[in-house]
């Protein structure tokens, strides 16, 4: 009997094809080559002293490695102390402002609502105008009082109008058959916002939640201009405080 299968053939490679496999090959080294040696410098200089840190120059290696660094950053209070802050800032802006954000959307998406292209309007406006820092710091220490408040550095950015277009957009490419047979049922409009449209809206959400959390997990100059007390400081501000003007003692407190 005769049988069947298969045959894998070889093809032949040559020279110009073997060339270009190497020059594939050498650009993907350097690319990981240029990106991985930034962090092993960084963590090779972790594990110096500080004189040895303090010298200029590149170092892969260390001679005389120590966990100084690491045991006097662990120890310090207020590095935890401004970590959880941070989470927390993250934590509540992100979920506000995705909330926020889908609410403000939803009438928006809709043709039939009163006003729509008056308040897209004016949602876009604010995209290339603004108030400027000083009529925004006036209104936020003089006039609501959000001085030394978590909520200083969350409720003035918590619906964008980037993240409102982007969302307002994807929602009218739902179905609007959809919302008219939840409504025949019976159901209201928060009924169908909420069980119908949001469920349905889980990609946008989670873009929109991710740019805002990575946005809150960066920022710190609002920190920098609403929050006095030391202990309310997110970590980018006690971070700034070390590496840019030396600050070295607020590792030590607490």
């Amino acid at each position: 009997m005769k049988t069947r299968g298969k045959r894998r053939t070889k093809r032949k490679i040559c020279a110009a094809d073997r060339a270009l496999i190497i020059f594939c090959y050498t650009c993907v080294f350097l690319v990981v080559a240029v990106t991985f040696v930034p962090f092993w410098e960084l963590a090779a200089t972790s594990l110096c002293t500080r004189a040895d840190a303090a010298r200029s120059g590149i170092r892969l290696f260390t001679a005389n490695p120590t966990l100084d660094a690491y045991r006097q950053v662990l120890s310090s209070k207020n590095i935890w102390n401004s970590a959880w802050n941070s989470v927390v800032r993250v934590v509540l802006g992100t979920v506000i402002s995705v909330g926020l954000t889908a609410l403000t959307a939803y009438p928006l998406s809709k043709a039939d609502f009163i006003g729509v292209k008056f308040f897209t309007v004016a949602i876009l406006f604010t995209m290339v105008f603004s108030g400027g820092l000083i009529p925004s710091y006036f209104l936020i220490t003089k006039t609501l009082h959000m001085t030394d408040s978590i909520w200083s550095m969350i409720l003035p950015g918590a619906v964008g109008a980037y993240n409102l277009i982007i969302m307002r957009n994807f929602l009218r490419s739902i179905p609007q058959s959809l919302e008219d047979a939840a409504r025949i049922d019976g159901a209201g409009e928060m009924y169908v916002w909420w069980r119908i449209v949001m469920p349905l809206s889980k990609p946008v959400l989670a873009t929109v939640a991710l740019w805002k959390a990575v946005d809150h997990w960066n920022a710190y100059f609002d920190c920098l201009l609403y929050i006095r007390d030391q202990s309310k400081f997110v970590l980018q501000i006690l971070l700034r405080r070390v590496l840019v003007e030396q600050q070295m003692a607020m590792l030590q407190e607490g």
